[in-house]
């Protein structure tokens, strides 16, 4: 058999090109999926908004600052937006909110975990477009727990046998490739199974039907007062719909499905045949950096921007940090629920003491301007708009009337005293109602106890208060009678009131001056007045209409 022996220079040049179509092979699909990501009409300028604090719970006011940065890149047609995560987690509720504005994001997301990308912080990152990863990152272990009278403790189910695991969208499309691998008979059929071997198409539409299911539950699916058969199937109710989310993110971005739920569910058990990692453990899953990209959770491994960039395709692109003006910072000062908890307290409280003493002085001005800066922290922050302003103004609007205008306290101060209470939870956003519900309950508790202390051991040995107070002498020497010496002869008697009446004052009734109260208006001094009732602990006036 002749043997055919090929020139040292052939090998080499068939060398070289298979080393060309090695290159092409690994760098034109990396370029055809940034084309297909990243628009060739958008600007070449990229966002990078940082973490600004290191390792911290994920928050409202941060996921609204980040909204508002991704409205800013769209109006100015920017090529992506890389935002830095850190993160030990946080509220279920909150990476949700993340998830439907990355959906409804027209500029690519890109999520940068450095280091870490825990628990809550895993679902915002699958939510974005791309995610990256610290070479010293982690991710994972996102199963949801529920806050409670006896702790923390873990929304799950457990299986009746541990052994055998749910069927995911990776199972049912294994077991489609099967049944047709064994029916095909021709070409026809290959195409058929080829077909079915493509990943079901995003569909934002569903991811948010899903997530307005999970907000109409609730992100707590145990409720005091249920019985265990409720709680149990609100339970499975929630896990359904909260694991279906985590499938649907998954596949939007062609991620492995039955390892992205074993980081949220300690009953699914990974094999390293199917899945490429071995997780027995009744535990959710946590990767490193370096499991992460080999199992495909994660797309990049970079250890700074400027690297993420170039693996990214955009190294050509301006990379532009975004920075928190004086303002935005001010703004998120005042935004955070402890400091919008003390507004509140000094707001009310100032507010009571100014009603309680003549004029319009400091306290008012103090209450008032607490007030202010809780309404304009949220405003700014973007957790509300303009509207629980007019709420609050309307509602100390019906309070004024009806302690100065309309006598007796009824269903104008009501709704004026409601009106102030939705403004303050129409500010924090009807999606924050859990936070709100804590921070105003406890605000308005501290302010009672407050006011009560003010009134019985403070205020009473103040100069504040004795303008109001009645602390001098009233002798009869000096022409004072009280109500005690009073006959039945002043019943229907006119007189003019010598202090302002709220409701107790002073009044001239003939030529007496004598301690009269009214029947709960607000009677100002020199106004006529007349006696309605005479009874041996009190007497009643009522004002007179002047003709």
């Amino acid at each position: 058999m002749n043997k055919r022996f090929k020139s040292p220079f052939g090998v080499l040049a068939q060398i070289i090109l298979m080393s060309i179509f090695t290159l092409i092979a690994l760098v034109v699909p990396k370029a055809r999926g940034a084309d297909a990501l990243f628009s060739p009409h958008a600007e070449d300028v990229v966002y990078f908004v940082p973490q600004f604090s290191e390792f911290k719970t994920i928050s409202s006011l941060d996921m609204y600052f980040l909204k508002k940065i991704l409205r800013r890149a769209e109006e100015r047609n920017v090529k992506a937006v890389i935002f830095e995560l850190d993160t030990p987690g946080g509220s279920v509720e909150i990476a949700l909110k993340y998830v439907s504005v990355f959906a409804r994001s027209k500029v690519p997301v890109i999520a940068y975990l450095n280091p870490q990308g825990i628990s809550a912080g895993m679902i915002i990152a699958l939510a974005a477009d791309r995610i990256a990863i610290n070479p010293n990152g982690v991710i994972g272990d996102a199963m949801p727990v529920q806050m409670g009278p006896g702790g923390v403790k873990p929304i799950a189910d457990r299986p009746d046998n541990p052994d055998k695991q749910p069927p995911t969208a990776d199972d049912a499309k294994e077991k489609k490739q099967e049944t047709s691998d064994d029916d095909k008979s021709g070409k026809g059929d290959k195409k058929q199974v080829d077909e079915k071997e493509k990943p079901p198409p995003s569909d934002k539409r569903t991811l948010e039907r899903i997530l307005e299911e999970i907000r109409k539950m609730g992100t707590s699916p145990s409720q005091p007062g249920n019985t265990d058969e409720e709680q149990r199937l609100a339970k499975q109710k929630f896990l359904t719909v909260f694991f279906k989310v985590l499938q649907v993110l998954a596949e939007k971005n062609h991620r492995p499905v039955r390892v992205i739920r074993a980081m949220a569910d300690p009953y699914q058990k990974l094999t390293l045949e199917q899945d490429g990692i071995v997780h027995g453990k009744v535990s959710p899953l946590t990767l490193s950096a370096s499991e992460a990209i080999k199992l495909k959770v994660v797309d990049y491994v970079a250890a700074d921007r400027e690297n993420l960039l170039v693996q990214l395709g955009l190294q050509h692109c301006k990379l532009q940090e975004i920075k928190k003006s004086s303002v935005e910072q001010i703004i998120s000062f005042l935004a955070h629920p402890m400091l919008a908890g003390l507004l509140i307290i000094f707001g009310l409280v100032g507010i009571y003491i100014e009603i309680k003493t003549p004029g319009f002085g400091v306290p008012g001005l103090l209450g008032l301007t607490a007030l202010t800066l809780f309404f304009l922290g949220h405003v700014g922050s973007g957790a509300s708009e303009w509207g629980p302003i007019v709420i609050f103004f309307v509602g100390m609007v019906l309070i004024g009337l009806e302690l100065f205008v309309i006598p007796g306290f009824g269903i104008v101060g009501v709704l004026g005293l409601g009106c102030v209470i939705i403004s303050f939870f129409a500010a924090f956003g009807l999606d924050n109602l859990e936070t709100a519900s804590q921070v105003i309950g406890l605000s308005m508790l501290a302010a009672i106890v407050i006011i009560i202390l003010l009134t019985v051991y403070v205020l009473p040995k103040s100069s504040l208060f004795r303008r109001v107070r009645l602390a001098t002498q009233q002798l009869s020497a000096d022409g004072y009678s009280s109500h005690k010496d009073a006959d039945l002869e002043l019943l229907h008697a006119r007189g003019v009131a010598h202090t302002p009446l709220r409701p107790v004052g002073i009044a001239f009734i003939g030529d007496k001056r004598l301690e009269v109260t009214t029947e709960g208006d607000y009677i100002e001094t020199g106004h006529p007045v007349e006696v309605v009732e005479v009874t041996k602990s009190k007497v009643v006036v009522k004002k007179i209409k002047e003709a």
